[in-house]
């Protein structure tokens, strides 16, 4: 259950191939977010993961939006 709370997935059934396609990008957004928080808070130059984050992040809500639940947007 520790996952489902980590990586958000959608409530709606699924087959197995796209809820690794899911998973994969919700663990791709986490990931690119704590490297993105923690070149901010260097003060690094963040530009290009700051990009990437956007992307990431963009594609997923774009993933939920078709493949899932109107809920699931909302957490």
């Amino acid at each position: 259950m520790i996952p489902l709370y980590l990586f958000h997935v959608t409530a709606v059934a699924h087959s197995e191939n796209l809820l690794w396609t899911f998973l994969i990008c919700n663990v791709f957004v986490v990931t690119s977010g704590i490297i993105f928080m923690y070149k901010l808070f260097t003060q690094k130059d963040a530009r290009i993961m700051g990009i990437a984050f956007g992307i990431a992040l963009a594609v997923n809500y774009i993933l939920i939006a078709i493949f899932g639940d109107i809920f699931d947007l909302l957490g």
